[in-house]
């Protein structure tokens, strides 16, 4: 019995860590937070806007950075999405951004400080088709 239930701890575990969300480990300055919305939301093929909020540890607007994004579908073969922010407004970063098919999709929010370090976090998404 005790062999059973130390097996089943064992895969609860795996599971667990299995389920959590995908992020790409940042490159530098993982004190940056970054948090992304879509408009229209939930997001459909066509044009889009990502509003992209980026805030220091402390809690306060980032500004001097540049943004990028990079839209890849879950499947292999299609081409990716590039673009990068054209307005900030303190702190909140708008990128005109086109879901070019419906399908689960993750974006790539890069961050690029003036002293060249960045951070990039990886958001997943279903675009409507």
């Amino acid at each position: 019995m005790m062999k059973i239930l130390g097996i089943l701890m064992v895969l609860l575990a795996v599971l667990i860590a299995g389920c959590r969300a995908q992020a790409v480990t940042p490159t530098a300055n993982a004190s940056l937070m970054i948090d992304m919305q879509v408009e229209p939301d939930p997001a459909a093929v066509g044009e889009a806007v990502l509003s992209v909020t980026v805030t220091d540890a402390a809690g306060q607007p980032v500004t001097d950075a540049a943004i990028s994004a990079r839209g890849d579908m879950s499947h292999a073969g299609m081409a990716p999405v590039l673009a990068a922010a054209t307005e900030n407004d303190g702190g909140v970063y708008r990128i005109p951004f086109t879901w070019t098919m419906g399908g689960d999709w993750f974006v790539e929010i890069t961050v690029t400080r003036p002293d060249g370090s960045t951070v990039s976090q990886r958001f997943d998404l279903t675009v409507q088709s």
